[in-house]
């Protein structure tokens, strides 16, 4: 096992192998997963295609770790991993709900069935990545749409997602003007959130009467830690690029990014 600890420590890998589920068959040897996550995590690192992942990696064919990756996407095991990794953070100190911040990303990728379109802001046609974070920027949910589509048509959705053990709201949340909605403001506030979201400029010039929206700048200066954050998931090559059809598949990539990120700050995994 030494590739093991190419993208994790020792501890980490056996960690997270562990917890994923893990196939039972009767008639036939199954895998363990200690020897299929090498493959999956190198393929997510790399940006490679399957059948590329070294055998000094895994020594199996690689489309057992493709057919790996899709059962922990069934069973929901990824996420499950995340959230435990998420609630041992927790009980360590390092996540800090009383801020957080939220922001999207576009992943170009062809023009698939499934959640893809053309991003006139950017001008190429993908995916729309939603990622919230905590004030540190460690990532806590996420959510995809079409390229198409606006920032603020995932943010209910992404901000619905938000499990730390039984803690489900942050006190504030840092956006750009993209997010900047009455309803998104109002729906924040029934959930006992804060929002800190600069107004459009138009619409600073059309209200002539009434309170501006709430907005601390000093607060809004942490909003940065959630661009850092979409800089460390695409860090991961393969979220650089959507290769995979199916959107299914591909939001198994992201989450098991973000169950990464997470991963590698915990400093206690006995």
């Amino acid at each position: 096992m030494e590739h093991a600890t190419y993208f994790l420590t020792r501890s980490q890998y056996e960690w997270l192998a562990d917890e994923l589920p893990e196939p039972t068959a009767k008639t036939k040897r199954v895998i363990p997963n200690v020897e299929l996550l090498g493959g999956v995590v190198f393929v997510l690192r790399t940006g490679c295609r399957w059948s590329d992942i070294p055998t000094s990696i895994c020594t199996h064919h690689y489309s057992s770790c493709w057919r790996r990756l899709n059962f922990w996407r069934k069973r929901a095991g990824i996420k499950a991993s995340w959230k435990a990794v998420l609630r041992l953070l927790d009980l360590e100190g390092q996540i800090d709900l009383s801020l957080g911040n939220l922001d999207g990303t576009l992943v170009q990728s062809p023009n698939f069935k499934e959640c893809t379109g053309y991003s006139g802001k950017h001008h190429r046609a993908g995916t729309s990545v939603s990622i919230l974070t905590e004030r540190d920027g460690l990532p806590l949910a996420d959510s995809l749409a079409k390229g198409n589509r606006n920032d603020i048509t995932s943010a209910e959705r992404t901000v619905k997602k938000l499990r730390v053990g039984i803690k489900r709201r942050l006190g504030e949340l840092n956006a750009d003007k993209g997010y900047d909605s009455r309803a998104f403001r109002r729906n924040l506030l029934k959930r006992g959130t804060v929002s800190n979201i600069p107004e459009r400029q138009r619409k600073q010039h059309r209200r002539q009467h009434g309170p501006h929206a709430h907005m601390d700048k000093g607060q809004f200066k942490f909003r940065a830690f959630v661009e850092r954050t979409i800089a460390w998931l695409k860090s991961y090559h393969r979220l650089r690029y959507r290769y995979e059809r199916k959107k299914c598949m591909f939001q198994a990539m992201v989450d098991m990014a973000c169950l990464l990120v997470c991963l590698r700050r915990v400093s206690d995994l006995a």
